[in-house]
Formats: C-alpha cells, structure tokens, sequence
C-alpha cells in the first residue's frame, strides 16, 4: 500500500509540475510582451492572458493526471506480478522457499521479544521419486498441487506459514505452538494425506500416496536462528523416513 501511495503521489506531482511549467511560461512571455509595449491596453491583456493560461493549465492537468494514474496503475500490476513470482512457488502456488528465507529470521526475532515457542515442520511426500517413475511427470506435478493444497487447509490460523521447500518436500511454520500443539497439527497433516487416497502402487509405506514429517519446536530466543530449526527438523524428517515413512518424529530445540 506504501509503494501505491508513493507512485501515485510522484505521478501526480509531475503533472502539477507540467501544468506549472506550462503557467510559469505564459507569465514570462507576457512580461515580454508588456515590457515591450506591444499591446495597447494592458490590463486587459493581461487578464485575458492569465484567464488563457489557466484555462490551457486546467486542460492540461485534467488530461495528464489520469493518464499518469493509467501508468501508476499499469505499474503496480508489474510489481505485484514480480513480487508473487518472487514469493510463491509457480506450480503449487504457495508460498516458496525464497520467503521462508527471508522472513524466518525477522518471526524469530519477534518471537524473541514477544516470547512463546515456535513450531518448524518439514514434510516430504513418501516415495515421491517412484510415483514420478510410475504415473508420470503431469501426475506428480499434480500430486504435488493437492498435496500442497490439503497442507494448506490442514492450519488453521492465519499466520501460520505453508510453503513449498523444495521438489517434494514442504515446509510448515507454526508461531506460538507448543508441543501438544505440534503433536496435534502433524498428526491432522498424515491423516487429511492419506483421505486423499491417491494411489501409489509402488509406495512401500502403503498403496496411497503418504508423507512423513520431521518436527522441532523450541522456546524463541534472539541467540537462534531459523537454520537451527530447519536442521534439526530435516534430521528428525529424516529419521521418519528411515522408520519407514507415513509417520511424523519430534524432539524439542534445545536452547544454545
């Protein structure tokens, strides 16, 4: 909304400017012609002169002003357009891993002052590499846009965070969610997968499509970063998918 009001103001004073211009040189060109004693009654030159100079202002002015609003709008369509390209994963249409990145560090950093513990989830779709091989490359980008969806229903609060991480992994971010509160979001992620019930006959975890989940959740402070979690929570993925996958593990972050 800044950025709006900024562009918008910038255009609009150019157009002032233009029309001022435009008064400022029919003033001068008067004074000339005054000082030159061309003209035989003045006052009503220059009345006539100034009633003309504001007119041809007015025009100019209720000609520019829309136009330049044309192009602040036209502009603002391209930013928008940049920044969603820039934030949000093309084929899923969530959030992507560049906005993880940047604003992690600015979440913990408040969490730090406001207090309260902080829940980092990474999901990786079981056997994702056998399902590309098995139905195709148009069915996994399609198994991924459902995936992401159901993750994405599957919170409930508005700032809690979905993004894509990587190829088949996800990344949930959960501010002010204890343990309990973690245990019960992952376990609501592995079941609302497996309803989907999207077949995967070469799964060896189950003849559906299932996820496993790494957790971590730990009590903010301004000394942690957000790779701490992340690490942490592909170890604990990783250990999931070593267990034998469509399930969830959970440690806490211990404090440095």
């Amino acid at each position: 909304m800044t950025e709006k009001i900024k562009i918008i103001f910038s255009v609009t004073v150019t157009a002032f400017i233009a029309a001022a211009a435009v008064l400022v040189s029919n003033v001068l060109l008067l004074s000339y012609i005054i000082d030159s004693e061309q003209v035989i009654n003045k006052t009503n030159t220059i009345a006539l002169f100034i009633f003309i100079s504001v007119i041809i202002t007015l025009v100019i002015m209720a000609v520019s002003i829309p136009f330049a609003l044309r192009i602040a709008k036209n502009l603002l369509a391209s930013i928008k357009k940049i920044q969603d390209q820039s934030q949000f994963d093309i084929l899923t249409g969530i959030y992507n891993r560049r906005y993880v990145d940047e604003n992690l560090k600015d979440l913990i950093g408040f969490m730090s002052r406001m207090g309260g513990k902080l829940t980092i989830m990474l999901i990786s779709i079981d056997y994702f590499k056998s399902y590309n091989e098995t139905y195709g490359f148009n069915n996994g980008d399609n198994c991924l846009k459902i995936i992401a969806g159901a993750l994405t229903k599957g919170v409930s609060r508005t700032e809690d965070i979905v993004a894509r991480y990587s190829g088949r992994e996800f990344i949930i971010i959960l501010p002010i969610t204890d343990e309990k509160g973690a245990v019960i979001v992952a376990e609501r992620m592995l079941s609302i997968t497996r309803e989907l019930k999207i077949p995967h006959e070469k799964s060896d975890a189950a003849d559906i499509v299932t996820i496993s989940i790494g957790i971590v959740t730990g009590a903010v402070n301004h000394s942690q970063s957000g790779e701490e979690y992340i690490t942490r929570a592909l170890e604990l993925l990783n250990k999931s998918i070593e267990d034998g996958c469509n399930r969830y593990t959970f440690d806490t972050l211990k404090a440095g």
